[in-house]
């Protein structure tokens, strides 16, 4: 074998190791960015959660106060 047919073939198993491990990488990635997207849903779905609860137990102390509001203006009429 001639040394250019060598670096040749060197050369090419090269570049098709770097295609795998582009390929492998490019699906680690992927997965990678998946599991960052549901975890950040999670955590939105959360907060929105706990800023529903919030805001029913304020409505529902406005809604208190409201009433005794008008109670004390029906006392007074």
């Amino acid at each position: 074998m001639m040394i250019t047919d060598v670096l040749h073939r060197t050369f090419v198993s090269g570049l098709a190791a770097l295609s795998v491990y582009g390929v492998f990488m490019g699906y680690a990635v992927h997965r990678e960015t998946l599991a960052k997207g549901r975890e950040y849903m999670a955590l939105k779905e959360a907060e929105a959660k706990q800023r529903e609860q919030t805001t029913a137990e304020e409505e529902a102390k406005e809604l208190a106060l409201a009433e005794a509001a008008q109670a004390v203006f029906r006392k007074g009429s």
